[in-house]
């Protein structure tokens, strides 16, 4: 994918360029390694918030990576897929294509938790938590945050 891919998702206004702020991406991974620790503490407690701390991880560090790189996800429906189409695009030189088709199937769940009052079980929040740790890093290595 890459550069061509970027190149037409902005011309589909899927994402648009942004003045690149590597200062955002900082406080944008800063705080998706805070929803990891949380998500930890709080699993047994209550996994379905847990889950969610765990999407908003994932997330949280790819938009990080996209004001890194002068992008952001152009207004309208579909932000969180538009982020995760970017993911797929930007991201596919981390080596962790796995997770990133993970983070679609999370946020299918996310989804289903949000609107449709799915409780999430441990076991879902298990496998999450390992896919967010793995791309919340591969992003911060790739920033050198």
């Amino acid at each position: 994918m890459g550069e061509a891919e970027l190149g037409r998702m902005v011309a589909a206004r899927q994402i648009e360029p942004v003045l690149a702020n590597l200062d955002t991406a900082r406080d944008e991974i800063a705080t998706a390694r805070l929803h990891l620790r949380a998500a930890r503490q709080i699993a047994g407690l209550d996994p379905t918030l847990a889950f969610t701390g765990l999407y908003d991880a994932i997330r949280k560090s790819i938009r990080g990576h996209m004001r890194a790189n002068g992008y952001r996800v152009a207004k309208g429906p579909g932000a969180h897929r538009k982020t995760g189409e970017y993911a797929a695009a930007a991201l596919d030189k981390l080596g962790i294509e796995a997770q990133l088709d993970e983070f679609d199937t999370l946020r299918q769940i996310r989804n289903q938790s949000e609107y449709g009052a799915l409780v999430v079980e441990e076991a879902e929040v298990a496998r999450a938590h390992t896919a967010a740790e793995i791309i919340v890093e591969a992003v911060a290595r790739d920033l050198g945050v």
